[in-house]
């Protein structure tokens, strides 16, 4: 009726709380709903890879978008500025251009008929002075039987009718001359002066037709044909109109082919000889250098002026392409080789802060130098903190990723794929602070043979190749340094155990080993006779042995909470004694909470706490269950209230503790220690576990079991001592074969026979 009662009064109470969740739920809305999303481990994966790759677009696009100037046109320049790129000076090669098509001869081609025009136009002129002539001529014979007064006006009359009409006659032809010349022409010349004019004309003419005439060359060659009528033999008079004739007859006889003399000139003005390129490195302005306007265009162009700076919307689309398909293919490489570090979210938060500080330094020191980027540092971490071949792929991805900031320098490259790589290599191994900073001097002296062999192939001076062989050298160094420095603070803050770490736990003078000494000699020695074991079992299965060991070192470190309750310890009385085996019971198990509260405490790394907490997962506490079965004659003693309360293993390294645990206790109380009867009751031990199921949860094999117990004998074999023989105890029903054997019940089970041979004495 009570448990009913009791019953019923929790199902009300899980009613109640259910319902405060809803109204709270009701209250919070949608950040309740946001909590259970953010919860999720694959959103947390993808927002942190998502926040990773934004800040590394952000920082490698700071870091490739040039330092901008304050300039302005016909200033002295403050700056020494470096062309950051190969770019086209636009203003001189418009100039370049525009001089090398004015210079282009144009094409000629010839005027047909252009010579025969101009002859045929003297001799036209000479035919309408003819004909004037004739006309005056005949006037005046019919005006001949007038007064002398009435003649001269009649005369003169004839005389203006006769040179408007050769007036006209000229028009035609396009020659211009003047009144007075044409009344000679008609009234004063004879035939002989105008056949000699026309003939000395045509003549010279003709000489000076032979030759190209041009619009250009026009009026050069009217003044040569002008100063051959002056040297000519004609009359003055004649002379003067013949030099007036020269304005209007001669024509060009070769004109400018258009269409061929257009493509010479588009040929010339896009030569790219006129192109004047500035190459990369090479100074555009220094200091107080005025700044001319193809200057000022360049820098325009190279987007480094502060007035006329706009976004570079290409370069960053063409960054953040780069970077996404970077983060992809990492994805890739985590999601099918390492999903150890993709699946655990602090490693992969590890591996984004290693990443983001590494392209952060690189942005800081580019501008100097190249060579001083400290890339090694991210391998070097990745490599002793997570995987080495996930050290090897950032790398390569890293170096892509600078190489964006710096315009594909080749030497970087270079330096950075191949020592970058071999540091990985080099400190993986690394298990000591000496051995790492020996593996810096290695790395520095890469740096410099690569660096040396690429100076050699660029046939670079020799003080530049020492020069950046120092830089390089001193790279390596201050890269380990650095590496050194932040190791420890990424191993406490991202619980990460390296075996740096566990050579420093496993040290004596650790305050947490030195107190369980000094306070717990027993279990002390006990637990350097278990890492033995656990190492020599780890390693032969190829598991991480000094894990193991170190482990073991601490997996009864709860011991030092009482150590008067535990029997290695005891030194008289036991207090077991006076005390009810549900309380016994309740003591020893507590044992390994204790134990990870305390490692808590010393900042003792997780994975050496989950040890602790796993080292006897949910084995029964044989002895006292069976003193509870015997003190309570009902038999009403439930099996669960004397187990273990922890975790069973969840990994080969806490598995082979647990196993070697037991066995250490077991063994060290047999007083035949012949090796077939060791590894008998070695193999039985493992049994208890396998069959108990406290191995259920860790990857071992029966062949693992094997290996094990093969490593536990011959590890045996160094340190043998002799104890009295551990007893056989024969169980009820729920026999402790049947639940396996814990190293405490071994030790009260040893007891209790002992108390028992007593008693028989008696």
């Amino acid at each position: 009726m009570i448990r009913l009662q009791k019953i019923t009064s929790k199902n009300s109470g899980l009613k109640g709380d259910k319902n405060k969740e809803r109204i709270k739920a009701n209250k919070s809305g949608n950040s309740s709903i946001l909590r259970v999303y953010f919860k999720d481990k694959h959103l947390q994966r993808v927002f942190i890879v998502i926040v990773t790759v934004i800040l590394a677009f952000l920082i490698v696009l700071y870091g490739a978008t040039p330092k901008r100037y304050r300039l302005t046109l016909g200033e002295k320049s403050n700056y020494d500025i470096i062309a950051p790129r190969d770019i086209v000076n636009t203003v001189k090669t418009e100039e370049n251009a525009k001089k090398a098509a004015e210079e282009v001869t144009p094409d000629m081609k010839e005027i047909r008929n252009a010579s025969i025009e101009v002859i045929n136009s003297v001799i036209s002129l000479k035919s309408f002075i003819e004909k004037s002539q004739k006309d005056y001529k005949a006037a005046l014979g019919s005006i001949s039987t007038s007064s002398n007064s009435e003649y001269k006006e009649l005369a003169q009359k004839e005389l203006e009718k006769a040179s408007e009409s050769l007036k006209e006659n000229m028009n035609e032809l396009g020659i211009t001359l003047r009144d007075a010349q044409i009344e000679y022409l008609i009234s004063e010349a004879n035939p002989e002066d105008v056949g000699n004019f026309e003939s000395v004309l045509r003549s010279l003419v003709s000489d000076v037709m032979k030759k190209d005439i041009t619009d250009d060359n026009l009026r050069e060659r009217i003044m040569e044909l002008k100063n051959s009528v002056e040297d000519s033999n004609l009359k003055q008079e004649l002379k003067d109109i013949a030099i007036t004739v020269s304005n209007y007859v001669l024509k060009p006889n070769r004109t400018i082919n258009e269409e061929l003399t257009e493509a010479k000139r588009n040929a010339a003005y896009n030569d790219p000889k006129n192109v004047e390129i500035i190459k990369k490195g090479q100074r555009i302005l220094s200091v107080d250098d005025t700044v001319t306007e193809d200057k000022l265009k360049v820098l325009e162009d190279l987007n480094l002026l502060e007035t006329k700076s706009k976004f570079d919307f290409a370069l960053a689309g063409g960054i953040l392409v780069v970077l996404v398909l970077l983060s992809l293919l990492l994805i890739l490489y985590m999601n099918n080789y390492c999903k150890k570090v993709f699946y655990n979210r602090s490693h992969l938060i590890l591996l984004a802060v290693v990443i983001i500080l590494t392209l952060l330094a690189a942005m800081a020191v580019h501008e100097y130098s190249t060579l001083i980027m400290p890339v090694f540092i991210a391998t070097m971490l990745i490599s002793i903190l997570l995987d080495l071949r996930l050290a090897l792929v950032v790398n390569i991805i890293l170096t892509v990723a600078i190489s964006l900031m710096i315009g594909n320098d080749d030497k970087f490259v270079y330096m950075a794929l191949i020592s970058g790589s071999f540091s990985a290599f080099v400190v993986s191994k690394a298990n000591q602070r000496n051995k790492l900073s020996f593996a810096g001097t290695v790395v520095a002296a890469l740096n410099v043979l690569v660096i040396t062999a690429i100076n050699i192939i660029n046939k670079s001076a020799w003080d530049v190749a020492l020069k950046e062989g120092i830089i390089v050298f001193i790279n390596g160094i201050a890269s380990m340094l650095v590496t050194n420095w932040i190791l420890p603070f990424l191993e406490s803050t991202f619980n990460i155990i390296t075996p740096l770490r566990l050579l420093e736990l496993a040290n004596p003078n650790q305050p947490l080993l030195k107190k369980l000494l000094m306070e717990a000699p027993g279990t002390y020695h006990h637990s350097l006779m278990v890492g033995n074991l656990a190492e020599a079992g780890t390693e032969a299965i190829g598991g991480n042995a000094l894990l193991a060991r170190v482990g073991a070192y601490f997996h009864d470190i709860g011991k030092l909470k009482r150590p008067s309750f535990f029997i290695e310890n005891q030194m008289g009385e036991n207090p077991h004694d006076r005390m009810t085996p549900n309380l016994s019971a309740l003591v020893i198990t507590s044992h390994v909470r204790d134990g990870y509260e305390m490692a808590k405490k010393y900042k003792i790394p997780l994975v050496i706490r989950d040890i602790i907490l796993q080292h006897h997962g949910t084995t029964l506490v044989a002895y006292f269950y069976h003193k509870a079965k015997k003190c309570d004659k009902m038999e009403n003693v439930g099996e669960a209230n004397f187990r273990y309360d922890g975790v069973k293993p969840s990994t080969r390294e806490a598995a082979v503790v647990m196993l070697a645990d037991s066995v250490e206790a077991a063994v060290r109380s047999m007083t035949d220690k012949t090796e077939g009867k060791i590894e008998g009751l070695i193999r039985k031990i493992i049994k208890d576990k396998l069959d108990d199921g406290q191995l259920d949860h860790c990857s071992l094999t029966l062949k693992d079991l094997d290996t094990i117990a093969k490593a536990f004998v011959k590890t045996f074999g160094g340190f043998f001592h002799e104890r009295e023989e551990y007893p056989n105890i024969k169980n009820t029903a729920d026999s402790v074969e049947s639940h396996g054997t814990g190293e405490d019940n071994d030790i009260y089970e040893k007891q209790l026979s002992e108390k028992q041979n007593v008693k028989g004495e008696k």
